[in-house]
């Protein structure tokens, strides 16, 4: 029997009624119920609903939190194979009756590589609540870094902020299961979405690297995405990630010199004076222009000698 978890708190976290901007700031500078309660269910997991369930049942959320989940799996792998698997991961039932996960990735993924079934929380959760579980949850067991912090931002935004009316919901989702400010809520959404996803792979989460680095990349990719995409080939998969994000924001600044193209006047030049003709002509051009200049005056003498006496 799935469990109904965090109930009308959601409502406060997530309440459109008209509050001033010092109302907000004074929730943020305590912990709303929602989160609260968020928390309570990260560190105090019901035993007794745990199951072993298959994974290959459980479908992957559409908002992510890691740039390659499967990076570095083989040590929890090995892990899990020697010790067995110590923390269950928690899905929740959809309104469709499918699993779906909600944090746990890893551990679903190392199970799904091991063949074996995976020890699971299934709680009945709406999409709202599991999106707050999922961000609490990560910043307590993880250390996420920016650009993941961001890309999660943004995948909120994306599946719960499809229309005006909605956008601001999603926003306040996003900060409150991150517990950031609202400004810099914005700020992560421009970053994530204005740089390409494939630069954003190539470099990897370059942990340890804070906002001004990647908002610095931002703004070099707004002026030339092609450019970007371009970029996300040529960075040297071989050094660690903050190092990919310098070379990244480095090629980009770098301008592309391409030599001038000569216009044809430029390499054969003629001038006259009185009955001198002078030709300067480009060297590799010299043989081509003197066998044409022989070749015409042959033709232009040639007339001559069969014209009227």
């Amino acid at each position: 029997m799935a469990r109904k978890v965090f109930g009308d708190s959601l409502k406060n976290a997530m309440g459109k009624a008209s509050r001033s901007d010092e109302d907000a700031d004074l929730d943020l500078k305590r912990t709303s119920p929602t989160v609260a309660r968020a928390q309570a269910s990260v560190l105090e997991e019901d035993k007794h609903a745990t199951r072993l369930i298959d994974p290959s049942a459980v479908r992957m959320s559409a908002v992510m939190d890691r740039i390659d989940p499967s990076d570095g799996l083989e040590e929890l792998v090995s892990s899990i194979r020697e010790h067995g698997q110590k923390v269950p991961i928690l899905v929740r039932r959809t309104q469709d009756g499918a699993l779906e996960i909600v944090y746990g990735r890893r551990r679903l993924l190392a199970c799904r590589e091991l063949g074996q079934k995976v020890r699971a929380t299934v709680m009945e959760m709406t999409e709202e609540e599991a999106l707050i579980a999922q961000g609490v949850e990560n910043n307590a067991r993880q250390d996420p870094s920016f650009i993941e912090r961001a890309l999660f931002v943004a995948g909120i935004i994306r599946e719960l902020g499809k229309t005006d009316e909605t956008r601001k919901n999603a926003q306040t989702i996003a900060y409150r299961a991150l517990q950031i400010d609202e400004s810099l809520v914005s700020r992560m959404n421009r970053i994530a979405t204005g740089i390409p996803m494939e630069l954003i792979q190539a470099i990897g989460p370059a942990h340890g690297v804070g906002r001004r680095v990647w908002e610095k990349l931002f703004r070099l990719c707004e002026k030339d995405v092609s450019r970007a995409k371009e970029v996300a080939r040529e960075i040297p998969r071989s050094l660690p990630g903050p190092e990919r994000l310098d070379a990244a924001v480095t090629l980009l600044t770098a301008t592309k010199t391409t030599p001038p193209k000569a216009e044809p006047g430029e390499r054969v030049k003629i001038g006259r004076k009185g009955n001198r003709i002078t030709i300067d002509v480009d060297a590799d051009l010299a043989p081509r222009v003197e066998e044409a200049v022989r070749k015409l005056i042959g033709e232009l003498l040639d007339r001559g000698q069969d014209g009227p006496k």
